[in-house]
């Protein structure tokens, strides 16, 4: 099959320079003084995309995955190396790149599928699509100067997947869209990976790699570190990103360490904090995607169905879990696990098929809710809550599975006799003399 991308030897080089004065210094030196230092972007990059093939590239801020994607766009042209694309190749970087912001937000649409090669009767038929699809009202008429970026991230992406094209590449497009388009807009990328076109996209967001993928690229410092599989690839990054916070944590105190990882990920809708720590009472979509469905939330409520992250010993909670299948199951099994985040002990766990209520056949798309209500006679501390989803027909390996999902405090407030230890547990005690059996208050001899 002939490749829709194919990448021989890409490479692309800038030259860096510290500044204004230090790139004058050079000049008057004759080149004999060097302040200015060339920066390989990329390096000797090979890469075949099949058609219909959906490629996340990932990597850390700086890898080159941005420099890639204009390069194959033609945005760039390469130091060295040659790129093909085959067929209509439409492009989204950040928000509404390429714009003219005199020019109303119709009149660059009408632009974008003129320089796409589109004619200009086709276009006005796919105008429709395209305002119904942004909705922007009004503002469709507007100079794209007075758009916020999410209005101009939504004409972008609207026009990009309204000119059929063969080829799409985004890079980070749906970052400054609000949840509702970026709902709409992921399931449009489904329909478009379905008819068949080739999708290339930069994304942050191991979840959305993993879930919408068939492939995956890892790049740093501008070469190719792996591809294959994107649960495979994925993995890799998350290894590579934890040894590079281990290096830079010495020396670094805990807010400086926090703060860097959240500015890192701020992108990241399905990314922990730093060091997999949930403060007390978080409730988070914090959730790994192994395949055929997904853990979308875990939730903690009191007695009366409130959100809660504080509770008495002794005192009810209930942990509700929703499910998405992405592949029709059968017979899942979810759990859920109570750990002692001062003990690290795991204190209590149980799942669907223990406690005799069975999931049964569930079908794609479909969602699930699920409580788990107990009593928590634990003694003060933190604790924390996850949740893995089971599928009993393949080795009852985990589907989907939570780390860290939430954390609750129990507190001695409310308690009426305080628990000693880690756990209560319920005891009867009976005391024996010489004659027998001691007599209680209350029980009969």
């Amino acid at each position: 099959m002939t490749p829709a991308v194919s990448l021989r030897g890409v490479s692309k080089k800038y030259r860096i320079s510290p500044g204004r004065s230090s790139r004058l210094g050079e000049v008057l030196s004759f080149g004999k003084v060097k302040r200015s230092h060339e920066f390989w972007a990329l390096q000797d990059v090979n890469l075949e995309v099949e058609p219909g093939t959906t490629l996340g590239i990932i990597g850390r801020n700086g890898a080159g995955k941005s420099t890639l994607l204009s390069i194959i766009s033609g945005v760039l042209q390469p130091t060295r190396g040659e790129v093909e694309v085959r067929g209509r190749l439409t492009a989204i970087f950040g928000l509404g790149t390429g714009f003219n912001p005199l020019f109303t937000g119709r009149e660059n649409a009408m632009l974008s599928g003129l320089i796409l090669g589109i004619e200009r009767d086709e276009m006005l038929e796919r105008f429709d699509d395209i305002e119904e699809f942004a909705e922007l009202g009004e503002f469709m008429d507007q100079p794209i100067k007075t758009y916020s970026s999410g209005m101009r991230s939504r004409l972008g992406f609207a026009v990009a997947i309204n000119v059929q094209p063969d080829v799409l590449v985004l890079d980070e497009a749906l970052s400054a869209g609000d949840s509702a388009f970026k709902r709409k807009a992921i399931q449009r990328m489904y329909d478009l990976r379905e008819s068949g076109t080739t999708v290339l996209f930069v994304s942050h967001s191991m979840g959305m790699v993993t879930r919408f993928c068939t492939d995956a690229l890892l790049l740093h410092k501008g070469r190719v570190l792996t591809s294959g599989s994107p649960e495979e690839v994925a993995d890799r990054y998350q290894e590579m990103v934890a040894k590079s916070e281990e290096n830079k944590s010495a020396g670094m105190s805990e807010r400086d360490r926090q703060l860097d990882y959240e500015i890192e990920h701020e992108e990241e809708e399905d990314t922990p904090t730093a060091g997999d720590v949930p403060t007390a009472g978080r409730t988070t979509n914090t959730r790994w995607v192994v395949g055929g469905a997904e853990i979308l939330g875990l939730e903690l409520l009191d007695e009366a169905g409130r959100p809660v992250d504080k509770l008495p010993s002794g005192g009810r909670l209930t942990v509700r879990v929703r499910l998405r299948y992405d592949e029709a199951t059968e017979d899942s099994i979810l759990g859920i696990t109570l750990r002692s985040e001062k003990a690290g002990l795991e204190v209590f766990s149980t799942d669907t098929a223990r406690e005799g209520t069975p999931l049964g056949r569930k079908y794609a798309g479909e969602q699930t809710t699920v409580d788990f209500t107990f009593v928590v006679p634990l003694g003060p501390g933190a604790y924390n809550v996850d949740a893995s989803l089971a599928d009993p027909h393949a080795d009852g390996s985990d589907v989907a599975r939570t780390q860290n999902a939430a954390t609750f405090e129990i507190t001695q407030e409310g308690t009426i006799t305080p628990v000693k230890g880690l756990v209560q547990l319920p005891a009867e005690v009976e005391i024996y003399g010489l004659e027998g059996l001691q007599k209680r208050p209350g029980r009969p001899a």
